[in-house]
């Protein structure tokens, strides 16, 4: 046991000497979460378009349309509404970008609901904002949902009733539209919380670049070999379990203080969270040891330096574009949201995001924290299978 403490002491010394480990394990992935999370809260606070609205009808569904529903008080925030004389000057904004889309009422538009003949509500949508022309789209498309109700429940009661006068027909179109919808769409939810970017990018790039901090210490093997560091050792008495003892116990301690290091930091400067101490300090220790594991047995199947740093490197990017890291993961496809789950990675952030979404305790992140430990304990248990092949001179 005193070797391995040895061996491990020697190790954290070379690590804190050269500084990569604090540049690997807390710089680089703080700048990267730093930097996706300015970017994509600046994305979610800064929405809005601009619509432009030719309204060639002038009656009151086209004044409720550009009043109560572009206008209303929902929209006001995010939508701006320009007022253009001709279908071609919308055309024209749309085609150079100025608008996301334009919105054409023709004439003739407020008389289909009282029976008459139907006109189409154009939508000139913008090839360069296509989120505000999404959103033109969906108002649209609801809104003539809402006409065509009003039209149909006018004609129904017109023939039922045998009401032929145009002014009773009119005052028919004013009290259906005037009802409230017999079937309407209610959003509810659990209570709303603000979650940060930085809570989903910080564990995220934080677990990219531990599987580069363990590879510090994996390789170091490697390279004692290369230096004929590895034959002095082995020639004192040291045997290889103890060597082996040492640095994976030099490894873990940097991993596990540079992750935790950056939850600190992190926490500190850009508003990450990472849930309560306790819960956050189990799940660094588990991914630390997933980690070390897919390292581990990476390394056994490499027989140079290059080769190990070359089979780390895959494995750590294929793991996180796999799971996750560099995404939201509740906004992913369903199918990547599945294969997620084939990594260590997808199970740690799905459960860094539910302590900072939820603040729950250990017990709501357990199965999340079982699949990684299980991760760990498979890697680790073949790495260990292999592992003489690499104190072998």
């Amino acid at each position: 046991m005193r070797a391995a403490l040895v061996v491990a002491s020697k190790d954290l010394r070379q690590r804190l000497r050269d500084r990569s480990a604090f540049v690997v394990g807390i710089v680089a992935p703080l700048v990267l979460a730093t930097l996706i999370s300015l970017a994509l809260g600046q994305v979610e606070e800064d929405f809005g378009a601009t619509l432009a609205v030719v309204d060639q009808d002038g009656g009151p569904l086209a004044r409720a349309l550009v009043d109560d529903v572009l206008g209303g008080e929902d929209l006001r925030e995010v939508l701006e509404i320009r007022t253009v004389a001709t279908p071609q000057e919308a055309a024209d904004l749309a085609d150079d970008g100025d608008v996301a889309a334009a919105i054409v009422i023709p004439a003739g538009f407020s008389a289909v609901a009282e029976g008459g003949d139907p006109v189409p509500l154009r939508v000139v949508r913008s090839a360069e904002k296509p989120i505000g022309a999404d959103v033109a789209e969906a108002i649209a498309t609801g809104f003539t949902a809402q006409v065509d109700a009003v039209r149909l429940a006018v004609r129904t009661a017109a023939d039922v009733g045998g009401v032929s006068d145009p002014a009773a027909i009119g005052l028919l179109a004013e009290r259906a539209a005037a009802e409230p919808p017999p079937v309407a769409l209610a959003e509810t939810g659990t209570a709303e919380v603000d979650v940060p970017p930085a809570s989903q990018f910080a564990p995220g790039m934080g677990i990219l670049f531990l599987f580069f901090t363990v590879g510090l210490g994996a390789r170091s093997i490697l390279a004692e070999r290369r230096e004929g560091t590895l034959a002095r050792l082995l020639a004192a008495p040291i045997t290889g379990r103890s060597l082996l003892v040492g640095k994976a116990a030099a490894t873990f301690v940097l991993g596990v203080t540079s992750l935790a290091t950056l939850a600190v930091v992190s926490t500190l400067l850009i508003d990450a969270r990472w849930g309560d101490p306790v819960s956050a300090a189990v799940l660094i220790v588990a991914i630390v040891l997933a980690a070390m594991g897919v390292v581990a047995l990476v390394l056994t199947f490499a027989r140079t330096e290059q080769q190990a740093s070359g089979y780390a490197s895959i494995a750590a990017f294929g793991l996180a574009l796999l799971g996750g890291n560099f995404i939201q993961l509740e906004q992913a496809p369903e199918l990547l949201r599945r294969l997620s789950l084939l990594t260590p990675n997808g199970w740690a952030l799905r459960a860094f995001g539910d302590l900072a979404a939820e603040g729950g305790g250990l017990a709501s992140v357990l199965p999340e924290v079982g699949a990684v430990l299980a991760f760990a304990a498979a890697t680790l248990g073949v790495a260990l299978a292999r592992s003489g092949r690499l104190v072998r001179l």
